[in-house]
């Protein structure tokens, strides 16, 4: 697992204050024409991993639909066991929200409950092997689609894009985790 994946689990709360960082002391028509290229270079990668043609794409591959809030649930659930509450805090939600999300898994049969041995009272939630082979078939229907995508691009073009993606990615999660 890489940096950016290990480091996005949010740990505070959403303050509801206007913040006084360089977002709000920059003024957009400050951007040179680099910094427009890559915010206008991100909105398009955001919204098409928002189109829902995108996600029927490789739910059709999966062979299963799920709610999009799910997706993220099970994969967290993916990188190990959690109990409900520290699942909620790694993915951000109030733990009723989750609850709800959980139940629509466990009742595709894509997440089980466990009792922890250490306190019988506690649930441990885990990805199911249908779980698993749902997760798998998303990842690789989403690599197809990426090696489809650059297919043109040469081996070092690429490697120079994961790089620099993941550069990014790091330095995203960790403006987020800032104090402001």
């Amino acid at each position: 697992m890489v940096a950016w994946q290990q480091q996005l689990t949010y740990t505070g709360s959403m303050s509801t204050t206007t913040p006084t960082t360089a977002l709000t002391k920059t003024p957009a028509t400050d951007a040179s024409p680099e910094l427009t290229q890559i915010e206008r270079g991100l909105t398009t990668i955001v919204r098409w991993g928002n189109l829902p043609r995108v996600r029927e794409r490789f739910t059709a591959v999966a062979g299963m639909d799920l709610e999009r809030a799910s997706y993220s649930v099970l994969f967290r659930l993916e990188e190990g066991p959690a109990r409900l509450s520290d699942l909620a805090q790694r993915v951000g939600v109030d733990i009723s929200t989750l609850s709800r999300q959980v139940h629509h898994l466990e009742a595709a049969g894509l997440v089980g409950r466990s009792v922890m041995e250490e306190d019988r009272r506690a649930a441990l939630l885990s990805v199911t092997d249908e779980g698993r082979d749902f997760v798998h078939r998303i990842r690789a229907a989403k690599r197809a689609a990426i090696t489809e995508m650059l297919e043109h691009w040469t081996p070092d073009e690429r490697a120079e894009l994961g790089r620099v993606l993941g550069r990014l990615a790091n330095e995203m999660v960790a403006f987020g985790c800032r104090e402001r």
